[in-house]
């Protein structure tokens, strides 16, 4: 009797014990930084990659009226992204009484598109706020955008500013998807990020989901609510293309 017990016992332990690992397994195998958790769920979604952004955006109060400090910092981040200035090169002024701006279009030495943008308040302008942008895209599917971010966060952080970052993997399907082939793909999302709805819209041509993921570390808060993974699906006729944008935390771009 004493046998049998033990040995029930020893067996609800090992059956415990094997299901704990898997658990553990299965979520330290998603977690990682947010671009390549969705890289690993729009690869599941089946779609065909357009292009991959990073966009890193921060205020800077205390810069207010400071065009030309403003103008320096723009040009030391073109040495640490590596821009060339070439036929793609562009550097463009606004200045008039409500604002100050500088933008900067370029490339760097891996291919890679970037904007450089920071504003300030003109004379006139009752706004007391200055604003730093940059935005990296690449078309490669291949691309690595987590050293990129990296880079320019730092060279936010040399000027005292506060990166908020912002990333998003574009692709699409060929023709228009059914209901079926849309709640596939959902599933597949939700299974790859480890992530659960919050809330979501949808109509004849369109879905916007907004969810959170325990495995990606930064998220905002939406009506009291994480939200860390959004991701919308549009289909457009001219086309005949059905588009999907997957973003952490929240898609910035228009679709």
């Amino acid at each position: 009797m004493k046998k049998s017990i033990a040995r029930n016992l020893y067996f609800l332990i090992l059956i415990v014990t094997i299901l704990f690992t898997i658990a553990y397994i299965k979520f330290y195998h998603i977690e990682g930084s947010a671009f390549s958790i969705l890289k690993e769920a729009f690869n599941s979604s089946g779609a065909e990659h357009l292009n991959s952004e990073v966009y890193i955006w921060s205020r800077g109060g205390s810069w207010f009226g400071d065009f030309n400090n403003l103008e320096k910092m723009t040009e030391d981040f073109e040495c640490d992204f590596g821009i060339i200035k070439n036929d793609l090169y562009s550097k463009n002024y606004v200045k008039n009484d409500s604002v100050n701006k500088i933008e900067i279009i370029g490339t760097t030495y891996d291919g890679n598109k970037i904007n450089i943008t920071a504003q300030t308040g003109g004379k006139n302008s009752g706004s007391k706020e200055t604003y730093v942008s940059v935005s990296v895209s690449a078309d490669s599917e291949n691309c690595e955008l987590d050293g990129i971010a990296e880079n320019i966060k730092n060279s936010f952080k040399k000027y005292n500013l506060e990166p908020v970052l912002s990333t998003c993997v574009t692709g699409y399907f060929d023709g228009k998807l059914d209901y079926k082939a849309l709640n596939d793909i959902s599933k597949s999302i939700f299974k790859d990020s480890g992530a659960s709805k919050v809330n979501g819209i949808a109509d004849r041509n369109l879905i916007s989901v907004s969810a959170y993921s325990p495995a990606i570390s930064d998220s905002i808060n939406v009506d009291g609510k994480k939200v860390n993974l959004n991701f919308a699906i549009r289909y457009n006729s001219y086309e005949d293309k059905t588009y999907i944008w997957l973003a952490s935390p929240v898609i910035t771009a228009e679709y």
